[in-house]
């Protein structure tokens, strides 16, 4: 008998990831969706969406309480505190949820040498080995792959591209092909996700709206904005050399320059959707057009 998966909760749902999932869940329109926040936060959710809060420190036996009578606990806090995320599991498994997806939204971190690029990796790579451990209790995982995060980090500048200065950090020589995927996309996947149980089970789903280099993206821009950019030039390598020195100083903003250098080193292995292929025909989502996806963001529309 197929599993069903209706009544879902989610840690972080009012951060980028997480109103991406609560919208693609409402419009679903077969999910029970529940919020839960921290007692000090301020965050307001869609009408359709119930809210639940706990102390600050997340203590077991509140995650427990909460998590009972749900069938997916979707964990999209920041997965900086490994201890902290696999507590949750811990209370998930003990409530006796039947799936459970990470914090995970990024690059391949089953693959050692992704993992070992940025320590945040290792860190993510850890909670799914801990949630392995979970499936005999009877609760199992998905973890999405998603790459970059594409509207997200072209509009705050993140990829390297000031979209009002017209200006682009263009990193080593630019033609590194990287895979990204759009918020909205993501959401949607772990809506499908949940409707395909099945065939989601116990591994890590592979998703990309579309796949491009910086050169790729600079003539994008350009196209739309009618305009030419002024290119600085940047080395991947300096750019995770920096961010270590700062981390190594307490420095947490060192954590984006590793990342961002991460991205765009142009190391084979970080193209999943090579090293495993991509899941988007099951989940039912379409590759995008990277001139249109540019253009709506240069226009402000959605995406």
């Amino acid at each position: 008998m197929a599993q069903h998966l209706k009544n879902v909760i989610i840690l972080g749902a009012s951060g980028n990831v997480g109103k991406a999932t609560v919208d693609a869940l409402l419009a679903a329109g077969s999910f029970t969706v529940t919020a839960l926040t921290r007692k000090s936060s301020s965050a307001t959710f869609p009408s359709g969406v119930k809210v639940q809060d706990i102390d600050d420190t997340y203590p077991s036996d509140q995650l427990v309480a909460a998590f009972k009578g749900q069938d997916v606990v979707i964990n999209l806090l920041p997965p900086v505190d490994v201890n902290q995320a696999n507590s949750i599991a811990d209370a998930a498994a003990e409530a006796g949820v039947k799936r459970f997806i990470p914090s995970e939204f990024g690059g391949d971190t089953s693959n050692p040498k992704v993992a070992a690029m940025v320590p945040m990796f290792a860190g993510k790579a850890a909670m799914t080995e801990h949630l392995k451990t979970k499936e005999s209790a009877g609760m199992s995982w998905s973890a999405v792959i998603n790459g970059a995060f594409f509207d997200w980090g072209l509009q705050n500048g993140f990829l390297g591209f000031d979209l009002k200065a017209h200006t682009a950090t263009i990193y080593d020589a630019g033609d590194a092909q990287v895979n990204y995927t759009t918020l909205s996309t993501i959401g949607q996947s772990i809506a499908s996700i949940l409707s395909h149980p099945a065939e989601t089970a116990n591994r890590f789903i592979c998703i990309q709206s579309i796949k491009a280099s910086q050169n790729d993206m600079l003539a994008a821009l350009e196209k739309s904005s009618g305009k030419k950019w002024t290119v600085n030039k940047r080395s991947s390598a300096e750019a995770r050399q920096t961010g270590g020195e700062k981390l190594g100083k307490g420095d947490m903003s060192g954590m984006m320059d590793m990342i961002v250098g991460a991205i765009y080193c142009g190391d084979p292995e970080a193209n999943y959707d090579e090293t495993r292929g991509l899941d988007n025909d099951l989940l039912g989502l379409k590759q995008e057009s990277l001139e249109d996806l540019v253009d709506k963001i240069v226009k402000g529309q959605k995406v």
